[in-house]
């Protein structure tokens, strides 16, 4: 998105709260999303997003009702010439609050978009690191009739057959360790997977410092 200052950010999203009551069992819950626990710190701003809904659930013969609260993290973080989000969520979820927050800070349609990162620079972040990768998917696959390739395992071992596989494809997902004991997966447009067990401060710490400056503006 545009570069923006986080307080300007800040004053567009304080207050933030799309909530209407509804009566469960004799009792009025709120059912709707708000923007909880703003905060600025260090060139960023960090808050919550909550949601709140109201589930369909079957017992036996029966379908009860019950309510669900999901709070989900983002930040705004400064970069050159552009500001990065990141939400602490998975894809589907990210994406979906994503758009809302890009309703709440601008009418304009569009105003945070996907985040992508060039195939070289993606390149980059795993091939000084080979020897630690688990798999690699190819998008954009130049043969006919066939969309995807992969490589798993010992398949990786095999220098020759990657260069081949390049030759055909780009790199679209990757699993491998940019760090000893660190295993993720990472997509081109910069959805990350932690399969190693972070603090969501290590995890947001790591974004910000080998992802976020390889991504395009």
């Amino acid at each position: 998105m545009p570069p923006l200052a986080p307080e300007d950010i800040a004053k567009r999203m304080r207050g933030f709260s799309k909530l209407k009551r509804e009566n469960l069992a004799g009792r009025e819950i709120e059912i709707g999303s708000s923007i909880l626990d703003l905060y600025s710190e260090d060139e960023k701003l960090i808050g919550t997003f909550e949601e709140n809904f109201l589930l369909s659930l079957k017992y036996k013969d029966e379908v009860l009702r019950a309510p669900l609260t999901v709070r989900t993290p983002f930040i705004f973080a400064r970069g050159e010439g552009v500001t990065h989000l990141i939400v602490a969520a998975r894809k589907n979820r990210a994406n979906r609050i994503a758009g809302q927050l890009s309703s709440i800070i601008s009418d304009e349609k569009g105003f945070i978009q996907e985040a992508w990162i060039p195939s070289e620079e993606f390149r980059k972040l795993y091939e000084g690191r080979m020897g630690t990768v688990k798999v690699i998917f190819f998008s954009d696959v130049r043969i006919p009739n066939v969309r995807k390739l992969s490589l798993y395992g010992e398949e990786l071992a095999s220098t020759s057959l990657y260069q081949e596989y390049l030759k055909l494809g780009r790199v679209w997902y990757v699993v491998f360790e940019p760090e000893d004991g660190l295993v993720i997966g990472l997509t081109r447009n910069c959805a990350v997977t932690f399969f190693s067990r972070v603090s969501l401060e290590e995890a947001i710490a790591f974004i910000e410092r080998e992802i976020l400056p390889r991504v395009t503006e």
